[in-house]
């Protein structure tokens, strides 16, 4: 069905290297910053050498500003593995009423995970949709069989 933890090892080894590839581009930013503020400083002396350093390390940040301030993005077209999240999201509030009978706790938890999964894991919900609404299911087969046998016990004491 669904295989967590390869998906959490192969989420382990991204983060792993996305903290050690930031680690080095930090230690490489603050060397090549050392050796520009030394270069700077002997070229335009100790006051103007970091007031252009700093204005060379906010270049990128006001490139950036100005590229977002200019530029329209235009509208994308909703992405089709996300198709399958969409019918679980439109089908949210039939899975929902299917535990009404259950434990206003569990409800509540139920939607609160739900919701997470929606933002943050689209893929994510309509499998936990389905394991709700098979587990809803299951406890109205339960229920439903355990007023069946409770029934049949009256029925043959009278």
């Amino acid at each position: 069905m669904f295989n967590f933890f390869g998906h959490l090892q192969e989420l382990r080894a991204t983060l792993i290297g996305l903290v050690l590839l930031l680690g080095a581009t930090i230690i490489g930013f603050v060397w090549v910053s050392i050796g520009l503020n030394h270069w700077l400083s002997t070229q335009l002396g100790s006051v103007w050498g970091p007031i252009v350093l700093g204005l060379i390390c906010f270049l990128p940040i006001t490139i950036f500003a100005f590229i977002k301030a200019f530029v329209r993005q235009s509208k994308q077209s909703p992405s089709s593995h996300n198709d399958a999240a969409d019918i679980a999201t439109a089908n949210m509030t039939a899975v929902v009423e299917s535990l009404s009978g259950l434990s206003p706790f569990a409800v509540a938890a139920a939607v609160i995970v739900a919701t997470f999964l929606a933002n943050r894991f689209p893929g994510l919900l309509a499998t936990f949709m389905q394991l709700l609404t098979a587990y809803a299911d299951d406890v109205k087969h339960r229920t439903a069989k355990a007023a069946t046998k409770s029934a049949e016990g009256d029925s043959t004491q009278a």
